[in-house]
């Protein structure tokens, strides 16, 4: 059984320094990333932390942001390389502690269903808490992919929001039981600064009007409240990880100086006190 893990980034050595150490020890055959035109160190510390022979590295072949031919290349390599199973993650997302004890026992699930699973979104700097707030109360994703039962990506028409993965020809079931750690809301400013940079940039580069993209943005940001809970502590609780370097990621990631030089008042709905 082969297993690959399909991650594509832009500038994430600060999120690649934190989760390289715990991606290192899970099961995978081949970690492979697809690298839009990164300008920092994250493909160093690729190199640095994980294996050689355990590393793929996609260089950026598109002059523009197209996530379906990002993920649709680290898809095709995967098939080629004849990996059987395919993890799609993204550079802030975990797996869950009982998926990796169970990970055989888990990935021939894959056989009969396409299992979709929780996307746990951890806040309040800490994976103990979890948002609960209505869009994400049964928030559920396919992560994995059997490749033989998997499609191929729909690149018929651009869009910016695509999906993570194509179709699978398996009945759906979904599961809480184990899943999928995200970071990206874990510090509040840094989620709030960066949805606004999201909603700018659309507005900047694509000329979506506002009311557009504020009717995509604001049900799922809910202003920033995110009625949490407590993680089930078997979910994290053989994971280490130190989340403050989320603390002025947004400065160093430029988001918030996107914002200031492209700022339109109509699109801060939230998070106005950040900026």
């Amino acid at each position: 059984m082969k297993v690959y893990f399909n991650t594509w980034l832009k500038n994430e050595e600060d999120l690649l320094i934190n989760v390289l150490p715990i991606w290192k020890n899970y099961p995978i055959d081949k970690f492979v990333f697809y690298n839009h035109d990164s300008t920092d160190n994250s493909i160093d510390i690729i190199n640095t932390i994980l294996p050689k022979e355990r590393v793929h590295i996609i260089n950026n072949n598109y002059q523009s942001l197209n996530e379906s031919l990002y993920r649709a290349s680290m898809l095709n390599y995967s098939r080629e390389n004849k990996a059987d199973y395919c993890f799609c993650i993204d550079c802030d997302e975990l797996l869950s502690s009982n998926l990796v004890d169970n990970f055989n026992e888990i990935l021939k699930l894959y056989n009969d269903f396409d299992l979709k699973l929780y996307w746990y979104n951890v806040v309040e700097n800490t994976l103990s808490r979890i948002r609960q707030d209505p869009l994400y109360l049964h928030n559920y994703r396919t992560f994995i992919l059997p490749l033989n039962k998997t499609n191929n990506f729909d690149l018929s028409g651009w869009k910016y929001h695509v999906p993570r993965t194509p179709s699978i020809n398996l009945p759906i079931q979904y599961t809480k039981e184990f899943g999928v750690l995200h970071l990206q809301a874990a510090n509040k400013k840094f989620y709030a600064i960066k949805q606004l940079w999201y909603k700018h940039y659309e507005n900047k580069e694509f000329g979506h009007d506002v009311d557009s993209i504020n009717n995509a943005y604001d049900p799922v940001v809910n202003n920033l409240q995110f009625n949490a809970i407590n993680t089930p502590n078997n979910i994290f609780s053989n994971i280490k990880i130190d989340l403050k370097f989320y603390e002025n990621l947004e400065l160093k990631k430029g988001y918030l100086s996107y914002i200031k030089n492209n700022y339109n008042e109509k699109l801060i709905t939230f998070g106005k006190t950040y900026l």
